[in-house]
């Protein structure tokens, strides 16, 4: 969606974008219609596909396209060879989603890489990744965050009391939240539990998990199966609420009083800015992207994943000490309009084809 939402921007200020897909894409089956064209190839190996690279290579030629702007890793290795062995003068601009993970610094990863003119990433940390993981020269990588439109999220659309009421909730304790899919790397378990932990303790807060499982993913489906038998046989169904997933995610941020991030590492957490401008305080794993988001824990307090007595811990201090919460929550959502802002992306990506379309 991310790259949708660019396509867009840039189809409105005059650029002419083809979009390369399969053809069982979300991009090509849902929206097609927002570019100029669509080609559509067929890969035939994971890797050394040289006879999709030379389809790819033609078809580039004959739409007189010089660039090409790609978002997902698994393309890179077609992308190379298309450049190396049929089209010298192509241009190729990476935009990153994904950490690197395990080292790239072998000859064959070093020639895909190096096939990329400009290598953008949302962070700063993504960057010294790079750096440290493989042998792209760093000169030639931008940090650029990925943005959003953050007018939509700036100002409340409900009051928490018809938010709740539009999710099904009632509720005068405080209430947490964690959106996304029902995924263990998603951590919704481990937040149900800190909710029982406080609860044998004598104190009482409410969870919305506002999501599903995806559909045809079975250790998903079975996570959450046992999710809610954990409530159930928990008896905590009155302080934990389930709300299928919904377009309008504002009842979600505009109901909660503490948003929480469980994921194992988060590269890039877009629900983690959504909360910081909706004026929401935000405790998170200190992993992935998140720290770097938050300002190393200025703008949303940080705990170690899966540590349930830290996670605790920091969660009493958000809601006791509700002075410097508001200082943070209130810094958290004006840097958030400035760092995060969809034109700014744009603005900064464009600046990149510049140098090459002209």
């Amino acid at each position: 969606m991310n790259t949708l939402k660019l396509a867009k921007i840039l189809t409105s200020q005059g650029y002419e974008i083809t979009l390369f897909t399969q053809e069982e894409a979300v991009l090509h089956k849902n929206h097609s219609d927002s570019f100029k064209g669509v080609e559509l190839i067929t890969k035939k190996r994971k890797y050394f596909d040289f006879k999709t690279a030379k389809i790819i290579a033609e078809k580039l030629k004959a739409n007189k396209i010089p660039l090409v702007f790609v978002v997902d890793n698994k393309d890179i290795d077609v992308l190379a060879w298309t450049k190396r062995l049929f089209y010298k003068e192509l241009k190729i601009v990476y935009q990153q989603h994904m950490q690197i993970g395990i080292n790239k610094k072998d000859y064959i990863h070093t020639f895909r890489l190096r096939s990329i003119d400009t290598w953008i990433s949302p962070l700063q940390f993504l960057k010294i990744e790079i750096g440290l993981r493989t042998h792209f020269p760093l000169n030639r990588v931008k940090v650029i965050p990925i943005g959003l439109d953050t007018a939509k999220f700036l100002n409340a659309k409900y009051s928490k009391e018809e938010a709740r009421r539009k999710m099904g909730i009632e509720t005068d304790l405080p209430l947490l939240g964690i959106i996304g899919r029902i995924s263990e790397k998603k951590g919704q378990r481990f937040v149900a539990e800190a909710i029982l932990a406080l609860k044998n303790k004598g104190i009482h807060l409410e969870l919305v998990i506002f999501g599903s499982a995806t559909v045809n993913d079975e250790a998903d489906k079975k996570y959450a199966e046992e999710l809610k038998d954990f409530v159930d046989q928990n008896d905590l169904n009155q302080l934990i609420h389930f709300v299928d997933y919904k377009e309008d995610v504002h009842q979600f941020y505009n109901s909660i009083d503490v948003f929480v991030l469980a994921s194992h590492s988060e590269t890039y957490g877009m629900v983690t800015i959504e909360a910081m401008l909706s004026g929401v305080p935000i405790i998170a794993t200190n992993s992935g992207g998140t720290p770097e988001i938050l300002n190393n824990g200025k703008w949303g307090r940080l705990y170690k994943y899966e540590n349930q007595e830290q996670f605790c811990a920091v969660l009493q201090s958000a809601l006791n000490d509700m002075e410097n919460t508001r200082i943070m929550t209130r810094e958290a959502k004006e840097n958030a309009t400035i760092l995060f802002e969809s034109t700014k992306e744009v603005e900064a990506i464009i600046s990149v084809f510049q140098q090459y379309l002209t």
